[in-house]
Formats: structure tokens, C-alpha cells, sequence
């Protein structure tokens, strides 16, 4: 069923590159001295449910600072990187021309870099010579206004509500902006103060809400603050919906039936929902959350979420539906590892593939981290035990890997070793938010534990019990 999907969606991406010509040129460029020699990857988000993010363009400054880039976009387009302690991000117009002004960089420490609750610095990019009727400057004008309110008046605002100032606030804040004829300016001023409404309220009024901006309004699938608010209000909405009255009907329609037409009928049933883009918004919204939890088992869920993406009319639905499929299926447990391509320690690039044939214990590990180091003794003596029946592979992140090389060579480490960007694509896909992370892998490329134990949890005995069943088989 999955390669189903990707045979579609690979049809929709030839028919679209016929269009790519069509897509607008935007343009980039500036100087950043402190940046220099170093690439910066800037993505955009494919969907605001997934949030699974996409490559735009990359800024390769050279010695002297200086970068330029060009990139093709048909819409306005949020885009974002993250580099030392930063998360950056802009927003990109068809035909655009910005210098962009990067701030002053700050490598993360060490304990920031193996932190997984490391939360970046977010900021807008500043852009120079912006006049004030520019969106980037409308939006980091209305956010120094609309933050600085609410970081002042959180505490009043959620005790006390509507009791407090916030009717002046959004009168005087909206009054501020009426003359700029920016729609996308307005629509994210609009989704912004209706979230703060939503607080104030404590959400007793969250189903006006809802008709006043959404039943029966365009969806704004990349204005960040209309996707917000909409995450917020159907957040784990098929997981709420179970412990409703009607919570039966929905087990029964997505467990037993996997019929969308039956799910459109119950959800539909909401007055809210009437409007069938919005409301296949909201079934994908709740499929994706639904997910992470187990309220609803995993194929039932993946055989709804296949039948939302043949019969749906939106193309971004598709794409989402794609998203989620992706999401869900990617490192799960039977399912095919994803394939890497990276040096070893004399350069020579190595595919996931080269190791085939035998089972393979995938570690991530960091050389510079406590946890890794301690963990590598034990790891030595599973290798010298099982080496000739199990393969054994290391990517580390290190930033110096001539340190770690040498690490390697002084603790007599003789398995395979590979390289990596602590931010690049492998360590996305494997979604290694801690160091070391282990992965066990079958002959077939397929995925036995995910995450699997580490050697102090005991990984041997695992490795034992797999290697003696296949030792039976033979």
C-alpha cells in the first residue's frame, strides 16, 4: 500500500515538474564576515501538521563573507534554517530581492549540541533597507507588539480573562494596522489576536471560534498563524473524540470500517465541519495525532489515512496524507531502514547497503559525550565476541574528526566508523535526539529494534537469542 502511494505521488511530481519553469525567482544575497568558508541549509515546512521540512536553498559564503543564492517559489513561503544557537527564518515573496542580515554567530557549547531539550533562539532575520509597508517588516513589527503584550499580561490574561485590558489591547493593536493592504499580513494579524482571544476565553467559546475563522474561510495552509491556532484547537482531536458521547461511532468507523465516506459523514455531522476542505483538514489533523497515541490501533489508522489520499480532491491533502504516511511508517519496527551514504575514516563512502547479508547493529554516538565514551568499552566486547555473525557500525557526529580518529586508534576500536553532520540528513531520518542511539538491522536491510537496547541494557542477550534462532534456520 505504501509503494501504492509513492507510485501516485511520483505521477504528481513528473506532472509538476512541467511547471517548475513557471515557478518565480527569488533572490538572496549579503555579507556576513563572521560566516565565512561555511554553508548554511535554509528549508521551508511541507506541511504545518507534519511539519516535515524540505531543502529551498543553500548560502555558501565564501572567504571574504559574501553569498548570494536563487531560488523558485509561487507563493509567499516561511522559510528557516538553524545554525549555532539560532533559529532563523523570513518570509520569501515570487520575485523577491533580499539582502538578508544574519546575526552574530554563536556556536552552541557542547552541552547545548547533546541536549535533546536544547530549545535554539528563535528570531526574523533581519532585512536590509525594508520599507514599512514590506510583510517582514509588518510581521516583526505586530510580534514586537503582540509578544510584548502578552509576556507582560500572561499571568493576568489566563486568571483573569476577559476582566482585563485585552479588549483596548486588540482594539488599539488592529487599529495600528488597518491601513496596510498586505493579505497575508492581515490574515496572520487576524489568526494571531483570535489566538489570544481563544486564552482569554479559556476556550468557552472555542466552537465560535471556530465558525467566526474557519468553517467557512479559505484555508490558509501556509500562514503560520492560522495553522497554530487551528493545532491548538483540534490537537489529539480523534483521541478527545473517543471519550465524547459519539466517541463508539468513531472507533467503529475507523477499527472495523476504514471507509472515508463514513468518516466524512460523522465528522461532518459537526455543523463546524460542513465545508469539506476544512473538514478533511480536520480528519488529517486527527489522524496524525491519533498516531502518537494509543487510542486507535496503527493499521486501521494507515488504511484510513490511504483511503483519505485516493479520494481526496486536494492535491495538499495528498501531500499531507503522504506526510503522515511517512511520519508513521519511517524507523518503525519492520519497516526498510532508511539508506545513507557517508565516509569512513579514510574517506571512502560507505552505503547502508554495503552491509547487507548479516545482521547489523547501528550505533550514533559522539565521541566528545560521557554517555557514548562509556558505553564504547562494553560495545568492544560484544564486537570481539560476535563480530564474524553480527556487523558493527558507528556514525559519529563529531565536528573534529581528526580527534576522533584519533580517538578511535587509542581505545583499539576496529569495527566500522562513518561520519556525519550532527545536523544533516541521516540524523533527521534516524531521528537521534540523544547520544549514543542504536538501531539493530536484519540481513534484508530490515528493522528489527527501533531504537534497539544499548550494550549496558543488556543488548547482548538480545543479539544471542537472534543469532542462535538463525543459527536453527540454517
Amino acid at each position: 500500500m505504501r509503494d501504492y502511494i509513492r507510485k501516485i505521488l511520483l505521477c504528481s511530481f513528473c506532472l509538476l515538474g512541467l511547471s517548475l519553469s513557471s515557478l518565480y525567482a527569488t533572490h538572496v544575497f549579503g555579507n556576513a564576515k563572521e560566516y565565512a568558508n561555511s554553508e548554511l541549509i535554509f528549508y521551508r515546512y511541507q506541511d504545518r501538521i507534519t511539519y516535515m521540512k524540505e531543502e529551498v536553498f543553500r548560502l555558501k559564503v565564501d572567504a571574504e563573507g559574501n553569498f548570494e543564492a536563487d531560488f523558485g517559489i509561487d507563493r509567499i513561503t516561511y522559510i528557516f534554517a538553524e545554525f549555532g544557537i539560532y533559529y532563523v527564518y523570513f518570509y520569501a515573496e515570487p520575485d523577491g530581492n533580499y539582502e538578508l542580515l544574519l546575526p552574530e554567530y554563536v556556536e552552541r557549547t557542547n552541552a547545548e549540541l547533546f541536549n535533546s531539550y536544547f530549545e535554539p533562539t528563535e528570531m526574523q532575520l533581519g532585512i536590509k533597507n525594508m520599507k514599512e509597508s514590506d510583510l517582514n517588516y509588518l510581521i516583526m513589527d505586530f510580534d514586537y507588539y503582540f509578544n510584548r503584550y502578552y509576556n507582560l499580561k500572561m499571568e493576568e490574561l489566563y486568571v483573569n480573562g476577559l476582566k482585563t485590558d485585552v479588549d483596548t489591547f486588540i482594539n488599539n493593536i488592529n487599529a495600528r494596522y488597518k491601513k496596510y493592504n498586505n493579505t497575508y499580513f492581515q490574515q496572520y494579524r487576524r489568526y494571531r489576536i483570535a489566538a489570544l482571544k481563544e486564552m482569554v476565553t479559556k476556550r468557552d467559546y472555542e466552537s465560535a471560534l471556530v465558525y467566526s475563522y474557519y468553517s467557512n474561510k479559505d484555508v490558509l495552509y501556509d500562514n503560520p498563524a492560522y495553522m497554530d491556532l487551528f493545532n491548538s484547537i483540534y490537537n489529539n482531536y480523534f483521541d478527545n473524540y473517543l471519550v465524547s458521547p459519539g466517541g463508539d461511532d468513531l472507533y467503529r468507523v475507523i477499527t472495523y470500517g476504514h471507509s472515508i465516506s463514513l468518516l466524512h459523514k460523522l465528522i461532518g455531522s459537526n455543523p463546524k465541519h460542513k465545508r469539506k476542505q476544512f473538514r478533511e483538514l480536520v480528519m488529517l489533523k486527527g489522524l496524525n495525532d491519533a498516531f502518537a497515541n494509543d487510542n486507535l490501533q496503527w493499521l486501521p489508522l494507515l488504511l484510513t489515512l490511504d483511503s483519505l489520499y485516493i479520494t481526496t480532491e486536494y492535491p495538499i491533502h495528498q501531500q499531507i496524507a503522504q506526510n503522515i504516511a511517512d511520519n508513521s511508517l519511517t524507523m518503525a519496527k519492520g519497516t526498510v531502514a532508511l539508506p545513507f551514504e557517508l565516509p569512513d575514516t579514510m574517506g571512502n563512502m560507505m552505503k547502508l547497503s554495503d552491509f547487507k547479508g548479516k545482521y547489523l547493529y547501528l550505533q550514533f554516538a559522539n565521541t566528545q559525550t560521557y554517555s557514548s565514551a562509556a558505553e564504547f568499552d562494553v560495545l568492544k566486547r560484544i564486537y570481539s565476541r560476535y563480530k564474524g555473525l553480527c556487523i558493527f557500525v558507528t556514525i559519529l557526529t563529531d565536528s573534529d574528526k581528526e580527534k576522533a580518529k584519533k580517538f578511535i586508534a587509542d581505545n583499539s576500536l576496529n569495527w566500522t566508523f562513518l561520519f556525519a553532520e550532527i545536523n544533516g540528513k541521516v540524523i533527521s531520518d534516524y531521528n537521534v535526539r540523544a547520544y549514543p542511539t542504536y538501531y539493530l538491522i536484519d540481513p534484508h536491510g530490515m528493522l528489527v529494534m527501533s531504537p534497539a537496547p544499548s550494550p549496558a541494557e543488556n543488548f547482548e542477550k538480545y543479539l544471542f537469542k537472534i543469532i542462535e534462532n538463525q543459527k536453527k534456520k540454517k
